[in-house]
């Protein structure tokens, strides 16, 4: 019986010391963990795991453009990415040059005469660095017309069909009626306002217009070749003419006095006129017809002095080009001489 009270007396002593049963009190606390911070990551990582990482660095290569390329043409652009990651293209040259094309696929076409500047970018992405841009450069040039002439000629006659009927061992000489190289004259009229102007569809080169009213443009008013820009005179500025030879339309009638106001007039629209090239201006020339040597789309057109270019002679620093279109013919002039101007522009 003493066995049994004691045992008794152990368990309640069990309970008592670990506040057994649901008598008891427990007053313990939950210890929960510290939550760990989110690290702030500079522009030049990202966050994975709760840990900054650097960002891959990525750099554009093999974007190319010819040095040169003629008006009309298009060149795929294939630059690369070393992330893989596809590019973006611009054009630094929205007057001569634009992109086309879906992204991945782009081109660029070349529309006006000058120099076309592309730029390539990969604006990176949440784990890659943005690339520095890469750009390239190219020289639009004009596409070449062809000449005009249709017909042969032999050491004695001239105005022949061009078979070996008529030239015998000269056939396939490479005469320009056998050639046609280059492509066919083709022009369009503009109309802006009042005035009129002529776009060269093969060159892209926008002509002025001449008039017969006795105002500024008129055909028949003269000018010496003049330029004060030491960048571009060829060594020589030229000569400054009084106002009689273009009906005192001007102060000093010369080729400077005439473009700035022509552009001040802002003459069919625009404000970039300029003398033509010793190239554009023979280009221009039409030889299967002559006086004047020149499409009919040109009215106006006096055939009984020469017209100015911007070039001077490489010869002659006193002299610049002059082109005649009475018959087609180029030739140097000394830069007080008074001839004619068609202005032209760029086209966009």
């Amino acid at each position: 019986m003493e066995k049994y009270k004691l045992s008794i007396l152990c368990g309640a002593m069990v309970l008592t010391a670990c506040g057994g049963g649901n008598g008891g009190n427990n007053n313990s606390t939950e210890v929960k963990p510290e939550p760990i911070p989110t690290p702030t990551c500079t522009n030049t990582q990202y966050l994975e795991g709760n840990i900054c990482k650097d960002k891959v660095a990525q750099t554009i290569t093999g974007l190319t453009l010819p040095n040169s390329i003629n008006v009309d043409q298009t060149v795929s652009l294939s630059a690369q990415s070393s992330a893989g990651l596809v590019l973006t293209y611009t054009s630094k040259t929205v007057d001569h040059c634009r992109i086309t094309g879906d992204l991945g696929q782009q081109k660029v076409e070349m529309f006006s005469v000058g120099v076309c500047t592309i730029e390539a970018n990969q604006a990176g992405n949440g784990k890659t660095l943005a690339a520095l841009p890469v750009s390239a450069s190219s020289t639009i040039l004009p596409v070449l017309t062809t000449t005009g002439i249709t017909l042969c000629g032999t050491n004695d006659k001239n105005n022949l069909v061009c078979n070996a009927s008529n030239l015998g061992e000269l056939l396939g000489l490479g005469q320009d009626a056998e050639v046609q190289a280059g492509k066919k004259m083709t022009y369009s009229l503009i109309k802006h306002n009042n005035d009129e102007c002529i776009k060269d569809q093969i060159t892209g080169l926008v002509w002025e217009q001449k008039t017969a009213d006795a105002k500024l443009r008129d055909s028949n008013w003269r000018y010496s070749w003049f330029n004060a820009n030491t960048q571009t005179n060829g060594g020589n500025a030229g000569s400054q003419a009084s106002s009689t030879t273009c009906g005192s339309t001007l102060t000093s009638c010369n080729t400077t006095a005439y473009i700035e106001a022509l552009n001040k007039a802002n003459y069919c629209g625009y404000s970039d006129w300029r003398l033509p090239t010793r190239s554009e201006l023979i280009n221009l020339t039409d030889y299967s017809s002559n006086q004047p040597s020149l499409n009919p789309i040109f009215t106006n057109t006096t055939v009984v002095d020469r017209y100015w270019s911007s070039t001077t002679s490489a010869k002659q620093s006193t002299q610049a080009w002059m082109s005649d279109f009475k018959d087609g013919a180029a030739s140097p002039a000394f830069k007080d001489y008074m001839g004619h101007i068609r202005a032209v522009r760029a086209s966009q």
